[in-house]
């Protein structure tokens, strides 16, 4: 499970939930401004949208799916079905318009941030992806897999290791 502060408001904050949730809280509150509820499962990972236009968050979950919700209008905008095991991280890239999402199948997957498609799916064959970092100002992305990991640099159309 996660927790994450919001970039456009660094007193308030979204932590992913066991219990299938996602909350909303203010910094030094012991009660949620408010909870999101749409998966069918617990939530492993939740990352907000770092640009000014859309209000968004992303979350993944056990029910292996990633959804992309709204958090100020309290709703769910889009589910990205695809992967087969427990997603255990989404993030939207800092610079480029892609989400990211990694699965306890071994693959991580590239979506386009606005029209959600699935632009690729990554399999190196290093078991279940655990864990992703990105350097900003670059495309270069780290990811963790039970096996080790790799950087790819993103951006082309295979990805580099």
């Amino acid at each position: 499970m996660t927790v994450t502060i919001n970039p456009k408001d660094t007193n308030t904050f979204a932590s992913a939930c066991v219990d299938r949730t996602v909350k909303i809280w203010s910094l030094g509150s012991t009660v949620a401004n408010f909870t999101l509820e749409g998966h069918e499962k617990g939530v492993n990972w939740v990352d907000y949208y770092y640009g000014a236009e859309k209000p968004y968050l992303v979350t993944a979950g056990d029910d292996q799916l990633v959804k992309i919700w709204d958090y100020q209008n309290k709703t769910c905008v889009q589910t990205l079905e695809g992967h087969t095991q427990n997603v255990t991280f989404a993030v939207f890239h800092p610079e480029l318009p892609i989400i990211i999402s990694g699965s306890e199948d071994g693959s991580v997957k590239i979506w386009h941030a606005n029209t959600y498609r699935l632009e690729n799916t990554l399999n190196y064959g290093m078991n279940r992806a655990w864990a992703i970092a990105y350097r900003r100002s670059t495309n270069d992305v780290g990811l963790g897999f039970d096996l080790g990991s790799v950087v790819i640099k993103l951006g082309r159309e295979d990805p580099t290791v």
